[in-house]
């Protein structure tokens, strides 16, 4: 008790300020804020803050949980200080009280607010305010027919309850921040606030006070489109309960019976129409379409930013000896002669690009198994030219078009190291989509030597030279008869006279 009462006398009489007090009693913050803040000492240790305890103050009590309320939603270093809600109270509302009674009660109602679990009020949601969230659903592709689970981002407007949901292959930072940005391009505006939960991709860590630190990539997402972002306290979803309703609603319909999907584009696309048509039931309350209440929203949303945000992440990758990148446990097959050298990744949410010295050196949709071995038929032709005949037991071969497949099995020794030299010349030109199409020209002619191959592909790929006709322009050519009877005496014949 005797540390308990020091702590209360830094704090009351010393005006020390938390952090202070924590330095000098050596204790944790949580420890000194509570008994800092505890007015009650009897056996119930809420304070009683019941207006009948505040007779100067007692009319201007709601006024003041008002803006107490209002700043759960503002940054921290934008919340009212008691002075300020003194002096609010005395120019905009006429209070003539003393300070001191401000404060008691305002450190009393920031004690409940901490304290119970319903501390809040039922506030009137602000025009153009989001949240965001994710949902996990299941999804079948239509190639394969097989089942896998696939992420519903939905951002929703409560003061409409308008949402507008996008599917990814996963909830990292690439598809939350792609998401985010095609929804904000769907609906025309950036809203001016939005609620999250401490999600990793957006909240690097938090903080013994409640703040946060924001990963990069999201920090520089929120200045490029200028909205402020709140945080749900943890374990607190109802802070966000419309999403989640949201979220919930979607799945049930939009997502039900199991949607097939042929790619994610596709479906995205399919998406926003369906939330379109959504618009137009009634509200749950009012009674009149969303799309009407909408409006209300939209009018509020911050304008686009004048340059698209690009969203991908950087990073540097050592390439293995085998010529592999590794990104998330998944491997990359790029060139063997890049075997040891730094290259640079640029990871978006459906493919990943690689550059060596600014150069492009590979391209490959972004893989979301576990240990995965992604790879290019085209990166390894060349190395090939020198193992032709390892190339049957490579684990890229049937990668290749299959005629290819099919024309490379067939030929042996010096014929397959000419077909991969051409195929690798086709590659190096960067005409792979004719691989197939000089097979097939050639096999109409009835030939399948490499030199018939080579010849097609010229045909097919390579311009060839054909000079313009001989414009001839003025008078025509004099009819010329040279005499040539100089030139028979060379000939043997008569000599000229």
């Amino acid at each position: 008790m005797a540390q308990i009462k020091y702590i209360k006398d830094l704090y009351e009489n010393e005006e020390a300020s938390l952090r202070e007090i924590c330095r000098i009693t050596g204790h944790s913050f949580e420890t000194v804020r509570k008994y800092a803040y505890q007015e009650n000492w009897s056996e119930d240790n809420l304070p009683d803050i019941e207006p009948q305890s505040y007779p100067v103050l007692q009319d201007f009590i709601p006024i003041i949980d008002k803006w107490l309320e209002e700043d759960r939603k503002a940054p921290r270093k934008q919340r009212h200080t008691v002075m300020r809600i003194y002096h609010r109270l005395c120019d905009e509302h006429g209070f003539t009280g003393c300070y001191s009674t401000v404060k008691k009660y305002v450190r009393k109602k920031k004690y409940v607010m901490k304290t119970l679990s319903a501390g809040y009020l039922p506030l009137e949601h602000p025009k153009g305010w989001g949240q965001v969230d994710f949902g996990l659903a299941e999804g079948e592709w239509a190639a394969t027919g097989e089942r896998f689970p696939f992420y519903a981002l939905t951002i929703s407007f409560p003061g409409s309850n308008n949402g507008v949901t996008q599917a990814f292959p996963s909830q990292n930072q690439e598809c939350l921040l792609e998401g985010m940005k095609r929804i904000f391009e769907h609906i025309g505006g950036v809203p001016p606030r939005l609620r999250f939960d401490n999600m990793t991709t957006a909240v690097a860590q938090v903080l013994k006070d409640g703040e946060r630190v924001l990963t990069d990539g999201f920090t520089r997402f929120m200045l490029h489109y200028r909205f402020q972002a709140d945080f749900c306290n943890p374990a607190s979803g109802n802070e966000k309960g419309n999403v989640e309703n949201k979220v919930g609603y979607s799945r049930r319909n939009a997502f039900v019976p199991v949607p097939v999907i042929t790619s994610f584009e596709e479906f995205n696309e399919q998406l926003l129409e369906w939330c379109e048509k959504d618009a137009d039931r009634l509200h749950y309350k009012h009674k009149v379409p969303i799309r009407e209440l909408w409006e209300e929203d939209k009018a509020a949303l911050l304008e686009l930013p004048q340059y698209p945000f690009s969203v991908f992440r950087y990073t540097t990758l050592t390439v293995s000896k085998t010529g592999f990148a590794t990104i998330e446990t998944n491997k990359y097959g790029l060139s063997p002669m890049l075997a040891g050298e730094k290259v640079q990744a640029k990871i978006f949410y459906d493919h990943v690009e690689f550059y060596h010295d600014h150069r492009p050196v590979g391209r490959f949709p972004r893989s979301y198994k576990t240990n995965d071995e992604v790879y290019d038929w085209t990166q390894y032709v060349s190395t090939l030219c020198k193992k032709p005949g390892a190339i049957e037991h490579t684990r890229f071969f049937h990668q290749m078009p299959q005629r290819w497949q099919d024309y490379l099995a067939s030929t042996k020794g010096k014929e397959r190291k000419s077909a991969l030299q051409l195929l690798s010349e086709i590659v190096a030109d960067g005409n792979s989509e004719f691989c197939d199409d000089a097979l097939e020209m050639a096999a109409a002619n009835g030939r399948a030597d490499v030199d018939s191959l080579r010849q097609c592909y010229y045909m097919i790929a390579k311009k060839e030279y054909r000079p313009d006709p001989l414009k001839l322009s003025g008078a025509p050519l004099l009819n010329y008869n040279p005499n040539l009877s100089a030139y028979d005496g060379l000939m043997g014949g008569e000599a000229h006279g």
